[in-house]
């Protein structure tokens, strides 16, 4: 990730109920509207990640410590920083140090960005974070970052890789990223994003798999894959395995997008309630 490793040669890393008000001078908005109160160190780098990919760039900034913020030129440059990122997940978390107001954390950052040639990078991170307790709530404080490994793909992978991004998103309930990987002339058939947002309320993960490049011209690119998606309602679990098709369109401006999508259900299980 671009800006990873931007942050990393700072003495950084990347880490990962909204009230609008008036906003303050870091962009962001007001501190008690901005984050959950409560949350554990984890649940906070966890929170930051999310609120990244999701495109709240005010509310990731928030959960950073008034020293942190200072690190950073401005919220602008915070904020452009993360502008190309598809997906960013922190996991295999190890705390070295808590006690009742710091926190140390080290932990593996997987990221997508997209490149200024519309290819998609791939890559991890080993992270280390340390969290203050403030004013009853963990706030990030400072950090770094190391690269272990980087893949660039090809236009291929990457179109493959937008594809597998928007189910991640799905399944992460970071929807307002999946709708930004729609072509524009895809979303109407969705309706609104309200609209788009309530078709995945009971979604509990959505994955791709077997994708495979079947047709290709200068700027399109069509994608069979299989799709699994697992939902869940008060009365029952239901999987559902799909064979699929996806267009997809490289734009001047966004790089790959779907431009449509066909699914036809392969198979259907009805597991115990997870």
């Amino acid at each position: 990730m671009k800006k990873i490793l931007h942050l990393a040669m700072l003495v950084m890393f990347v880490l990962t109920g909204t009230v609008l008000v008036s906003a303050n001078p870091n962009g962001g908005v007001p501190k008690g509207y901005t984050f959950p109160t409560g949350m554990t160190p984890v649940q906070t780098i966890n929170y930051f990640h999310h609120k990244i990919v999701d495109g709240d760039y005010g509310l990731a900034h928030d959960v950073l410590t008034e020293d942190y913020k200072n690190f950073f030129q401005s919220y602008d440059d915070f904020k452009k920083g993360y502008s190309t990122t598809l997906t960013s997940k922190p996991e295999n978390y190890r705390m070295s140090e808590q006690t009742d107001h710091r926190a140390t954390l080290t932990y593996i950052v997987k990221s997508r960005d997209m490149l200024a040639n519309h290819h998609i990078v791939e890559q991890t991170f080993e992270c280390t974070t340390v969290l203050k307790k403030i004013d009853g709530n963990w706030l990030i404080d400072s950090g770094t970052g190391e690269l272990l490994e980087r893949t660039e793909l090809n236009s291929y992978q990457s179109a493959a890789a937008v594809l597998r991004s928007y189910h991640e998103c799905i399944t992460n309930r970071e929807l307002r990223a999946a709708w930004n990987m729609l072509d524009d002339t895809y979303k109407p058939s969705f309706g609104d994003f309200s609209t788009f947002c309530s078709g995945f309320t009971t979604t509990v993960s959505s994955d791709v798999s077997n994708i495979v490049p079947v047709a290709d011209s200068f700027n399109e690119l069509a994608l069979e894959y299989t799709l699994t998606a697992k939902d869940s309602t008060n009365e029952t679990n239901v999987v559902q395995v799909f064979d699929g098709m996806a267009q997809m369109i490289l734009t001047p401006d966004k790089g790959w997008r779907i431009l449509s999508a066909e699914n036809h259900l392969k198979e259907q299980f009805f597991p115990p309630k997870w």
